[in-house]
């Protein structure tokens, strides 16, 4: 029997339309082998300026994919905060790639709620980041190589300013293979922050 485009976007909504809870996805670190390149999408600053995957080469980076609308990544959010400047002198850059439909918008009114200080703005305004980074859910984070490769994903929130995560972030930083055994411990939020 052959689907045709109508029958596949109603099962697309239809599925959609199972709530998060019921979906099963498994969640932790999952190391890329061999490393993947990643596409070159939009990605613009709070300035308009861009700040995608080729200004992410030279030096290893961590790419938190997060939405407003997404409980997990806003409770990960001041943790990743507080994590970029105790990381990011020892090589590692932090990016927060923020995928609402509202654009900068969005990201800086969380920030704001939030008391989020040193995470800059980035944001993906053609809303292909998700999809061509192969993130099947939010919040997924991505860990490159100095050639903006993906070493590993993590799936889920994660508690990245604890010593798991910076044990983890210094073996990226460093060039050592990354292993599930190196994963920080799931986060998983209490309440709407």
């Amino acid at each position: 029997m052959r689907m045709d485009r109508r029958t596949l976007l109603i099962g697309g909504l239809a599925l959609a339309a199972i709530p998060a809870h019921a979906a099963k996805v498994a969640q932790g670190l999952f190391p890329t082998q061999p490393p993947r390149p990643l596409p070159n999408i939009d990605i613009r600053d709070n300035q308009g300026q861009a700040a995608g995957v080729a200004t992410w080469k030279g030096k290893p980076t961590l790419v938190n994919l997060w939405a407003s609308w997404c409980l997990p990544c806003v409770a990960e959010l001041p943790a990743l905060d507080r994590l970029k400047p105790m990381i990011e002198p020892e090589g590692l850059r932090v990016v927060a790639l923020c995928l609402d439909r509202s654009g900068a918008v969005g990201a800086v009114n969380t920030y704001a709620r939030l008391g989020i200080r040193n995470l800059d703005v980035h944001v993906d305004h053609q809303r292909q980041a998700g999809e061509a980074f192969g993130a099947a859910v939010l919040p997924t984070t991505l860990l490159l190589d100095d050639q903006a490769r993906e070493v590993a994903r993590f799936v889920g929130g994660a508690a990245w300013d604890g010593q798991q995560a910076v044990a983890l972030l210094r073996a990226l930083i460093a060039g050592k293979p990354i292993t599930p055994d190196l994963a920080p411990p799931l986060v998983r939020p209490t309440s709407n922050p």
